[in-house]
């Protein structure tokens, strides 16, 4: 009789009770470590999934502006080596900080303004 009782009262006990398992116990102590690494493996640390993704769309950013860039230096290149854009600029500078004029122009100097009469 002894026997069968002792096995009832374990066999309800394990029923209602969480079974003893070392591997679920050094389990449990895991979790909170995993989602700490988690944590600062994503937001925090220097080389964060957020800050790398950040960094990413940051590099297509600067992508596109330096195609844009490029663009740019294209045109003025071609700006530069056009000999009909060059002998336009280069009668645009004359004529604007050098006074020259085409044939049959007039060009007027005035002197003092209200600029010059502040410099002096």
């Amino acid at each position: 009789m002894r026997d069968i009782g002792t096995r009832i009262q374990r066999y309800r006990l394990s029923r209602y009770g969480p079974a003893d398992d070392s591997w679920r116990r050094r389990l449990r102590w895991a979790w909170p470590l995993i989602g700490l690494w988690l944590l600062y493996a994503g937001l925090l640390s220097e080389h964060s999934w957020f800050r790398l993704w950040r960094l990413s769309a940051e590099n297509e950013r600067l992508r596109a502006d330096l195609e844009t860039t490029r663009a740019q230096i294209g045109t003025l290149d071609g700006r530069l080596t056009d000999p009909r854009q060059r002998q336009r600029w280069g009668e645009r500078t004359l004529r604007e900080r050098d006074g020259m004029a085409r044939k049959g122009e007039i060009i007027y100097r005035y002197q003092g303004g209200a600029a010059d009469s502040a410099e002096r």
